[in-house]
């Protein structure tokens, strides 16, 4: 015979499940605070080194591209993601494909990246397969063309590095990843910007004639030095109205919010998005300590074994 829970045991976990079910006004907050970008130091200086090969991708005859590297949560996707959001409205390109990204998976492929390709620019015939690769290829130089795209982003983009550890049919038949991305510099033309680890920076190991093409390196860093760390944190805190997060500008609690994060980019939103969706429900329009410590339970979960630095 087996047992259910009774009315009293099931009332109680569908008001476990309510605590972490945020009102409308708390995600309406938290979407806010999540939207804010901050230009440090060495994300202004990536914005404008992608800037530049947009600007010149397509008016000079030499290939223009850049990589930019960081460690997991630097804020590279998101660079990414805000250039693209961010693009003017121009008669040179097609609105909304001035500028397109994919991801690449661990083992790349042509196949993947025509393909990926071929999605963002919308084409409605993207998939691909052995006997129409070399059709799909010029189909893609000729959508690129057409959308006036002038520059992509590749995000995993040290994945490229595993070309060189792979001698597999695909690429001995099709070729190489980075050979598609040197023919669409040279053919569209299109500028490149590589988002990757620091692996990247061995691109000359995967293709020198791609690692040529691709001059100018940024490093997504700096946030480590509490005087930067400090300056990012009052600039972030600044540009959010959603809600009060003016306690987190305080050197102290700024201080407390590097140790935590370990000034990850990702770590810091993460948790000040969740404290912000906790302070809202709780029908506070500052952000507390006691929020932050809810925020840092939830963002953590009780299993992570994990201190917590707000609790009391």
């Amino acid at each position: 015979m087996t047992d259910f829970d009774g009315p009293d045991e099931e009332e109680r976990r569908i008001e476990q499940r309510r605590l972490f079910t945020y009102s409308p006004q708390a995600i309406r907050a938290a979407v806010a605070v999540d939207r804010v970008m901050v230009n440090y130091p060495a994300f202004a200086e990536a914005m404008a080194g992608a800037d530049r090969v947009f600007q010149l991708s397509r008016e000079l005859t030499i290939q223009q591209g850049i990589t930019i590297t960081g460690a997991s949560g630097s804020g590279k996707t998101a660079l990414g993601r805000y250039f693209i959001g961010s693009q003017p409205k121009s008669t040179l390109f097609e609105d909304g494909f001035g500028a397109i990204a994919i991801r690449l998976p661990g083992r790349p492929t042509v196949g993947h990246v025509v393909g990926a390709l071929l999605r963002r620019l919308r084409h409605p015939f993207p998939s691909i397969s052995p006997q129409t690769l070399d059709i799909k290829r010029q189909m893609l130089i000729d959508a690129l063309r057409q959308k006036g795209t002038r520059v992509i982003f590749i995000d995993e983009a040290h994945y490229l590095l595993m070309q060189a550890r792979m001698h597999g049919r695909a690429q001995m038949t099709y070729g190489n990843v980075t050979d598609v991305i040197r023919e669409l510099m040279d053919e569209t033309p299109v500028a490149v910007v590589l988002l990757g680890t620091s692996e990247l920076l061995e691109l000359d190991a995967a293709d020198a004639h791609l690692a040529n093409r691709v001059s100018a390196r940024f490093e997504l860093r700096g946030l480590e030095a509490p005087v930067i760390w400090h300056g990012f944190v009052r600039s972030f805190v600044k540009q959010v109205q959603s809600v009060d997060l003016s306690a987190l500008a305080e050197k102290e609690e700024a201080q407390r919010l590097h140790v935590v994060t370990q000034g990850n980019l990702r770590s810091f939103k993460r948790l000040v998005t969740e404290a912000a969706l906790v302070a809202v429900d709780d029908r506070a329009r500052v952000v507390s300590p006691q929020h932050l410590q809810k925020a840092f339970e939830r963002v953590n979960g009780r299993a992570a074994g994990k201190e917590n630095p707000y609790a009391s």
